[in-house]
């Protein structure tokens, strides 16, 4: 019984440390989808506030972002985690004057936000 219980622990350290290395795996090219939670709020992508959308003249809406395929431009890591630039597959704005958009990578796979 301790021997599947020391097991058990191994894999799930094992597993939490893959998945803590995965941002690390990251190349300048690679092609991702933003995954949305029900209430669309995206925590480790730096999107522009809805009213500031609204002064643009565009619909404040977050909702098309969900399923989009995004392209990552650049790669910075610093101490407060791994950094990315976005820009979206198809080369559109993601929004009127927005070509493109920032993300925290350590977080956004941690929350699903990019897959």
């Amino acid at each position: 019984m301790r021997f599947n219980i020391l097991v058990f622990i191994g894999l799930l350290i094992s597993g939490i440390s893959y998945g803590q290395k995965q941002s690390e795996n990251v190349k300048e090219g690679d092609i991702f989808t933003i995954n949305s939670s029900s209430n669309l709020k995206f925590h480790s992508l730096k999107l522009p506030k809805l009213n500031m959308l609204v002064k643009q003249g565009e619909r404040p809406n977050y909702k098309k972002l969900d399923g989009m395929e995004v392209e990552v431009i650049s790669i910075k890591n610093t101490n407060k985690g791994t950094f990315a630039v976005l820009k979206r597959s198809n080369d559109e704005n993601f929004f009127i004057h927005r070509k493109t958009i920032k993300a925290n990578l350590d977080k956004a796979f941690s929350y699903g936000e990019l897959k």
